[in-house]
């Protein structure tokens, strides 16, 4: 019977579409330079006589997301990151090599390239690149002319870079597969110099070079879902090929390349990284700029300027005052801290113009944070006026090269200095610029303005460093503002102040429960109060290290057929993590309600308290919060207290440790002979180990530890002490 040709054009599409969907995107873009050849027959003696690592080593990887011109659509999560993160550590150990974020992820907003990407704009992304670190770029999708591939990688002596396919990165293989293109290492079934024979009688000049590796005819779709070779190809001699199907760089399925590296292909890597990678193990090297290393650090512009500058290239100068600007209605009338502020001028009739959308620039000194760990950036605010623009922090890690932004606001916040916390753990180890740009509005009405820089600690506070609630008991009924009470910027909407009815019907209270005024989330506005929008409003620190039967009481009200969730949250690193210590959901009636919780597991601790407010599925979910009191009990005896207990006979050594045994040390006379728990957490809190110990000394092995900052934390019966721990 004489077949149908639309049936065959059917049957061969959807065979090719069936290739398509098991091998998508199987191309690897990565190309070596001319006469590649060459320099590995050159390496070939330095991988035969490569050693393994003297010492495991961590490299820094910068990471790079695409987004659209407007921020949004990012290519991967922060999640998808670490996924990436996690498949290369578990690829690379054999050879103790880990990978660890050099920086903050970067974001490049440009449209153009998002969503896809084509390989002929690799040369514009130099641009971006740190110098000292791995710089992986994530696309939503990548392309070479009009083929889509999984991504590329610059050899060495070509760039300093990795790209990849958002969907690519996830699989669990590619990253691992372009890192190897990037120290080196070539595709198994390479043809640069010649293809290799199944026997192996060439396979040190031809194929990629190594003999450890078998001949390789290229196994795009010859490889099954049982990661079996499927083909029957030949080499120039008749010999059938039996590839390797599981070798991570190879071509076989994705899901197969489980195999890692060959010994000789982990050699390469090794020597590639001592040589021309070299650059990735430089420790030694003086930062490119260190003015300030002491902290904790502050300025307040009381005697000017400091080492702060006005940078050329923008439009106006943040201008230094006091008593308050030319101008009514706008700018602050005093600093947050002494006579002295900063500010844009946002006047028209001055030159040059202040507005409107005139740009103001203020950058820092440098600071070193090389033996720091747990920082923050701390400042006053003041943004006062009905055309009122934004202020925006940045932050470089190469002398001014690039900027990230790390914390924004925008638009008119009333005439009050407003607080802000910016955490620079992700910074730890390097050195920053910090810059201050400030846009002004519309009119004349936009001096915005900031005051009294700090930069301190933000792990657990020892006693005595908490300037913000250190007597009780405590009331806040947000009269007649929230005070020294703090709305966070990575949240969607703020809570509000109110003294009656809100907006809203059939929603919110009708007054407050103390005084004149409540704090509440306005939910009105579907896509900006609503659906799920969350509101964040932090306490100052509150130091409870004298303190034994700690308490918080409020008032709640959460009225509203679509209510939300409420929670209560604590942290004990300054809002380096959160624990959620109290939360309710759905409609609680139209009412004030009371609740109270115990406090007592943060007896000897420095904490913050913060509101957590989520809206529901409609505009009728505006939630309340009043009469907060924070009340204790004192210590009735001093030894109750675990730090007048220990007493300063603690020791956590050595601290910073490289490796090794971790001695923690407390005299048997200062602890009344009880057992001492002792818990080891990473920097989040997630828990590393357990101690039990009623001896002097109590010894941990660090060796498992990553790079990073932990806390020893010491409990007895009687109370609890934290200690820091930094693993260089």
């Amino acid at each position: 019977m004489k077949p149908n040709k639309k049936l065959v054009v059917f049957l061969t599409f959807l065979m090719l579409s069936v290739v398509k969907i098991g091998f998508a995107q199987e191309e690897c873009g990565a190309e070596p330079p001319k006469d590649y050849g060459n320099f590995m027959l050159k390496r070939l003696t330095s991988i035969s006589n490569a050693k393994a690592l003297s010492a495991p080593v961590s490299l820094p990887i910068q990471h790079h997301v695409s987004r659209n011109s407007n921020g949004s659509s990012p290519a991967v999560s922060s999640a998808e990151i670490q996924n990436v993160m996690d498949e290369l550590n578990a690829t690379y150990a054999p050879m103790n090599i880990s990978f660890y974020a050099y920086g903050p992820t970067r974001f490049i907003d440009n449209s153009n390239w998002n969503p896809t990407f084509n390989k002929s704009n690799d040369s514009q992304l130099v641009q971006y690149e740190v110098t000292k670190a791995i710089n992986i770029f994530y696309f939503t999708e990548v392309t070479s002319g009009s083929s889509t591939i999984c991504g590329f990688a610059k050899f060495p002596g070509t760039g300093n870079r990795a790209i990849l396919d958002a969907s690519c990165s996830q699989n669990g293989s590619t990253s691992s597969h372009e890192l190897g293109h990037y120290f080196s290492v070539l595709h198994t079934h390479s043809t640069s110099n010649g293809r290799e024979l199944v026997q192996r009688t060439n396979c040190n000049n031809a194929g990629d070079f190594f003999c450890d590796t078998p001949a390789d005819p290229r196994l795009s779709s010859l490889v099954n879902s049982s990661c079996n070779y499927t083909g029957s190809g030949t080499d120039a001699n008749g010999d059938q090929y039996q590839p390797d199907t599981r070798n991570v760089m190879s071509y076989t399925r994705k899901s197969c390349r489980d195999g890692g590296f060959t010994q000789q292909q982990q050699n390469a890597i090794v020597v590639s990284l001592e040589s021309d990678r070299a650059y990735l193990l430089d420790t030694t090297t003086p930062p490119v700029c260190a003015n300030i290393s002491n902290f904790p650090y502050s300025e307040s512009f009381e005697s000017g300027f400091g080492d702060w500058t006005n940078t050329a290239g923008d439009d106006i100068n943040w201008t230094r005052d006091s008593g308050g600007t030319p101008s009514n209605g706008t700018g602050p009338s005093n600093g947050q801290n002494g006579s002295y502020y900063l500010y844009t001028e946002a006047s028209t009739n001055v030159s040059p113009p202040g507005s409107p959308n005139k740009v103001a620039i203020l950058d820092s000194p440098c600071f070193d944070l090389s033996n720091e760990s747990d920082l923050s950036l701390e400042f006053g605010y003041h943004m006062l006026g009905t055309d009122m623009g934004a202020l925006e922090v940045l932050v470089s890690t190469d002398d001014g090269g690039s900027y990230s932004s790390v914390w924004s606001q925008s638009g008119n916040k009333g005439d009050t200095w407003n607080q802000a916390t910016v955490s620079l753990a992700t910074y730890s180890g390097s050195v920053i610029k910090i810059r201050f740009k400030g846009t002004t509005g519309s009119s004349w009405r936009s001096d915005l303005s900031f005051d009294n820089i700090k930069i301190t600690s933000t792990t657990t506070n020892p006693p005595g460093t908490c300037d913000g609630i250190t007597s009780f008991p405590y009331r806040k009924s947000f009269e007649p503002d929230f005070g020294s009470w703090t709305q966070e910027t990575n949240d969607d909407i703020d809570w509000s102040l109110d003294s009656n009815s809100t907006p809203s019907s059939n929603t919110g209270p009708s007054g407050p429960t103390h005084g004149s005024n409540y704090t509440f989330t306005e939910a009105s506005g579907n896509g900006t109060g609503y659906p799920n929008k969350t509101a964040l409003l932090t306490s100052p620190c509150i130091d409870l290290t004298n303190e034994t039967s700690a308490q918080l009481s409020f008032d709640y009200h959460m009225y509203g057929s679509n209510m939300g969730t409420l929670e209560i949250r604590t942290s004990v690193d300054n809002g380096g993590s959160w624990t959620t210590i109290w939360s309710k959901n759905g409609n609680q009636g139209n009412n004030w309600n009371s609740q109270t919780v115990s406090l007592s597991d943060y007896n000897g601790s420095v904490i913050k308290l913060q509101l957590k407010g989520t809206t529901g599925s409609s505009y009728r979910s505006d939630m309340a919060i009043d009469n907060i009191n924070i009340t204790s009990g004192g210590s009735d005896n001093a030894d109750d207290d675990i730090d007048n207990l220990f007493s300063g006979k603690i020791s956590v050594f050595p601290n910073p440790i490289t490796s090794g045994f971790l001695n923690i040390k407390y005299p048997q006379t200062s602890r009344t002979n009880e057992s001492i728990n002792i818990t080891i957490t990473d920097f989040l809190g997630k828990k590393i180990d357990v101690l039990n110990s009623n001896t002097e000394t109590t010894i941990f092995d660090t060796s498992n530890l990553s790079q990073g900052v932990y806390f020893v934390i010491i409990e007895g019966k009687k109370g609890r002490i934290t200690h820091k721990l930094v693993k260089n």
